[in-house]
C-alpha cells in the first residue's frame, strides 16, 4: 500500500513537531501557559468549527489579544484549510472596517467582544466564531486568494489606502528552512513574540520557536510598551532569541544601561522593520548587558516574506558604516537581491539601485491590484524570474555587502534641493548626548516648508547651539534643520516602527 506524505504546510509541519514534543511548553503569556499537545488540541477544535465554512486559502479574519491561545486559533484557521487576516484589535474602527471589507472576509474568529454586524456561530476555547453582516460586508465580494494562502497582511500604501499581501505556506517554509540553520536554534530556544500579529515580523516569532520544538513567550500589550517591565520578562524567562523594530530597541536600551540589566541567556538579538540606530548599539555593547548575544540585522519585506537579508553586526562593521547607510548585509540563501535602475538593469558595482528581490520567499501579489500587482512583481528583463521591485535603495561593497540607504520615496525636495531625511536623522544621532532622532520637513503651503528635527536628549547636556554646530559641521546648509525640538521619547506605531504621523503634530 501506497502511503501518501501529507502535504508541506506550517500546519502539517506542526503536529509533527507537537506529536513529538507532547509535553514541552509551547507557547506561554503572563497568566499561564500551553504544552504543544494542549496548543495542538485548540487547534484541532478551532479547525472543526471552521469545518465545511471555508475554501482553500480563503481569509478568516483573526482579531486576537496577544494572548498564549492566539497561535491555537492561528493554527487552527490553518488547519481548516483556510488562511487568517490579522486584524489588530487595538486598530481604529475605521481601519478594522477597511481590512474586512476590503479582503471581503466574511468569518470572524476573535476572544474579544463582537462588533456591530458579527453574529455569532460557535465557540471553541477562548474563540468565538462570527459572520459578519450588515451593508459594508453584504456588498463586498471574497477576495481571491490561491489555494496555498496561509496568511495576508495589509501594508502601508503611498496613496495612504492599505493594500492587502497574502503570503503562503511555502514561502514562510521556505524562510525558516533558510534563515533558522544560521543561528543554530531548537528544542532549548525561548522566542518572544512581542510584535502585533498584524506585523509580519510576528510570523518569524511564532514559527521559529514552533516549528522547532522551542518556546514563544507572548509578551502582552501592555508591558512591551513598558520597558522595564519587558526588560523584567526578559530576565525572568531567560528569553534567548529576541526580535525587535529599532525603535523599540532604544527603550530596551535606555532601560539596560539604567537598571544594571544582565541577560546571561541571551544569544541572539535580531533586527527588522527599520534602518538600525547605530548609537543603540553601542550603547547596548557597553552595557554588557548580554555578553552572549550575536546581533544581527535582517532587512526584510512583507512581500518577500518577512526577512530578506542577513547581516551579523559588530562595533567594527558599524563603525566603518557611512552616516545614513544601514549594512543589512547579504540575501538568504533562498533569495536574490541585485539592485537596478529604474529601466531594471543592474547599476555598476558601487553604485545606489532599488532593490530587487526574487526566489522562493517573493509572495503572490496583492488582494484585488492587478495593476499595482503588475508593475511592483515583475520579471527581469535578462529573464532571471519573478522579482518584487522594493523601492527601497541600497549600495552594494565591493564584496558584495549591501548598505540600506533609505526609501525610493523618501527624498523630499525642499527650496529647489532633493534631500533625504536619513541622512539628516543619521548625522543627528551621532552628536553627543543624543539617544535617538528623527526628521520631517513640516508647513503644508510650499513656502512655508521647513526642516524640523526631533531629538531624544537632555538640553542640559545637548544644547540646541551645540546641537546646530554639530550638524553644521556635518552637514552642508540645505540639510541644516531650521527647527530642533526635544522630546522624552520618540512615538512609536503598534509595530514598533517610528510613527512619523504622530511625530508630525508635534507642536
Amino acid at each position: 500500500m501506497t502511503t501518501v506524505s501529507p502535504p508541506d504546510r506550517i500546519d502539517t509541519r506542526f503536529a509533527a513537531v507537537a506529536a513529538r514534543h507532547g509535553d514541552r511548553t509551547a507557547v506561554s503569556d503572563a497568566d499561564g501557559e500551553l504544552t504543544y499537545r494542549q496548543l495542538d488540541a485548540l487547534a484541532d477544535q478551532v479547525a472543526e468549527l471552521l469545518a465545511g465554512r471555508t475554501a482553500p486559502g480563503q481569509l478568516v479574519a483573526l482579531r486576537a489579544d496577544r494572548t498564549r491561545y492566539a497561535p491555537g486559533g492561528i493554527l487552527g484557521i490553518l488547519r481548516s484549510g483556510a488562511a487568517y487576516l490579522p486584524v489588530d484589535p487595538g486598530y481604529p474602527k475605521a481601519r478594522q472596517d477597511h481590512l474586512l471589507d476590503d479582503s471581503g472576509a466574511g468569518l470572524v474568529l476573535t476572544d474579544t467582544a463582537l462588533l456591530p454586524g458579527e453574529q455569532p456561530i460557535g465557540t471553541a476555547g477562548p474563540f468565538t466564531l462570527a459572520a459578519r453582516t450588515g451593508a459594508a460586508s453584504a456588498t463586498s465580494t471574497r477576495a481571491v486568494t490561491p489555494a496555498d494562502t496561509a496568511y495576508a497582511i495589509y501594508t502601508s500604501g503611498s496613496t495612504g489606502k492599505p493594500k492587502g499581501c497574502p503570503v503562503g505556506h511555502t514561502h514562510v517554509l521556505a524562510l525558516l528552512d533558510a534563515a533558522l540553520p544560521l543561528f543554530g536554534t531548537g528544542t532549548d530556544d525561548v522566542w518572544t513574540l512581542f510584535h502585533s500579529w498584524s506585523f509580519d515580523f510576528s510570523v518569524w516569532e511564532l514559527w521559529g520557536p514552533l516549528l522547532q520544538g522551542g518556546h514563544a513567550v507572548v509578551v502582552d500589550r501592555d508591558t512591551a510598551a513598558d520597558p522595564e517591565e519587558f526588560a523584567r520578562l526578559l530576565a525572568d524567562r531567560a528569553v534567548t532569541f529576541l526580535n525587535q523594530v529599532p525603535s523599540a530597541f532604544g527603550h530596551l536600551v535606555s532601560e539596560a544601561a539604567a537598571g544594571q540589566l544582565r541577560l546571561p541567556a541571551l544569544r541572539h538579538v535580531v533586527f527588522g522593520g527599520e534602518a538600525l540606530c547605530p548609537s543603540d548599539l553601542h550603547r547596548w555593547w557597553q552595557s554588557g548587558t548580554a555578553p552572549g548575544a550575536a546581533l544581527v540585522n535582517m532587512y526584510g519585506i512583507t512581500e518577500t516574506t518577512v526577512h530578506v537579508t542577513h547581516c551579523p553586526l559588530t562595533p567594527e562593521l558599524l563603525a566603518a558604516a557611512r552616516p545614513g547607510r544601514t549594512p543589512i548585509g547579504r540575501a538568504l540563501p533562498h533569495l536574490t537581491v541585485s539592485l537596478r535602475d529604474p529601466d531594471g538593469l543592474p547599476v555598476p558595482q558601487g553604485e545606489p539601485g532599488e532593490i530587487w528581490v526574487g526566489g522562493a520567499g517573493v509572495s503572490h501579489g496583492y488582494l484585488e491590484r492587478p495593476e499595482l500587482t503588475a508593475a511592483r512583481f515583475v520579471e527581469a528583463p535578462e529573464g532571471s524570474g519573478r522579482h518584487y521591485r522594493s523601492g527601497d535603495w541600497a549600495v552594494a561593497d565591493p564584496d558584495g555587502s549591501l548598505h540600506y540607504l533609505g526609501r525610493q520615496d523618501g527624498q523630499v525636495k525642499l527650496r529647489g534641493f532633493r534631500i533625504e531625511l536619513g541622512e539628516i536623522e543619521a548625522t543627528l544621532r551621532t552628536a553627543p548626548g543624543v539617544l535617538t532622532a528623527a526628521c520631517l520637513v513640516t508647513g503644508d503651503l510650499p513656502d512655508e516648508q521647513s526642516l524640523t528635527a526631533y531629538v531624544v536628549a537632555d538640553p542640559a547636556v545637548c544644547s540646541t547651539r551645540g546641537l546646530r554646530a554639530h550638524l553644521a559641521d556635518h552637514l552642508p546648509a540645505h540639510l541644516l534643520p531650521q527647527q530642533i525640538h526635544y522630546l522624552p521619547h520618540l512615538p512609536l506605531t503598534p509595530h514598533g516602527k517610528l510613527d512619523r504621523s504622530a511625530l508630525a503634530g508635534v507642536p
